[in-house]
């Protein structure tokens, strides 16, 4: 994971409660900042809720598109402008897919994405429209973005079905107000990510070691390693 302390702070401590995270193989990970990118997609006038949220969005896109080497994203509902914008400033090459509820589509500003619309049969017939629209390769990892915040009684559907259709390995990341042990157990399948769940103003760092307030709403990443079948293998 991208440490955000400073290249000589060392790995950053687990927080996850259930399993181990994972420790994601390879070269040293850039430094990354906890504030907006200069000249990014927050403006002025929004909630400061809303600008926190693309901020870790804008972290969780720069470390797998910098650190992870991934190349096509999916924004599944993602509340907050700009994640196409942010992928491409890193890659313009990278592709984005943006999953839409059904007649929602022509609300959506589509600067260089492709648009997949619901059509009315849920999260399965959305994931079976992911997997054969040829719009995202799943034999090559793969990033989805859920961060809608979900509740403890309503937490995400579908998250098995997805970690099947990522033969080549992947990643999810999800945000929720609901307890620690709700977010934690949303994952499933996917294994965590150091530092697992976290507040969303701070990630990737974990909670206990930030003192500054938090928003109340935990966020995190989770990962998929490919099965070898795909045509590159997982780093």
């Amino acid at each position: 994971m991208t440490d955000v302390r400073g290249p000589e702070a060392g790995p950053l401590a687990a927080v996850f409660r259930q399993r181990e995270p994972v420790q994601i193989p390879g070269r040293r990970s850039r430094v990354v900042s906890l504030a907006p990118r200069a000249g990014g997609p927050a403006a002025p006038g929004q909630s400061e809720h809303t600008r926190l949220h693309q901020a870790f969005l804008g972290r969780v896109i720069d470390y797998l598109r910098v650190d992870a080497g991934v190349r096509q994203f999916v924004d599944w509902g993602c509340p907050v402008p700009g994640t196409a914008e942010r992928v491409h400033a890193c890659d313009p090459d990278a592709t984005v897919v943006h999953l839409v509820p059904h007649g929602a589509a022509g609300m959506l500003p589509t600067a260089g994405a492709a648009v997949l619309s619901g059509d009315g049969s849920g999260t399965a017939g959305l994931l079976r429209r992911l997997g054969t629209s040829g719009l995202v390769d799943f034999d090559e990892p793969v990033a989805v973005l859920m961060t809608r915040p979900f509740t403890a009684d309503d937490p995400p559907g579908g998250i098995g079905g997805l970690h099947t259709l990522m033969r080549g390995g992947g990643y999810l990341a999800l945000a929720s107000p609901a307890p620690r042990t709700v977010v934690e157990r949303a994952f499933h399948p996917f294994l965590p990510v150091e530092p697992g769940v976290a507040d969303l103003r701070w990630w990737p760092y974990p909670d206990e070691d930030v003192s500054d307030r938090g928003t109340g709403t935990l966020a995190g990443l989770g990962r998929a390693p490919g099965n070898g079948r795909g045509t590159r293998r997982w780093r």
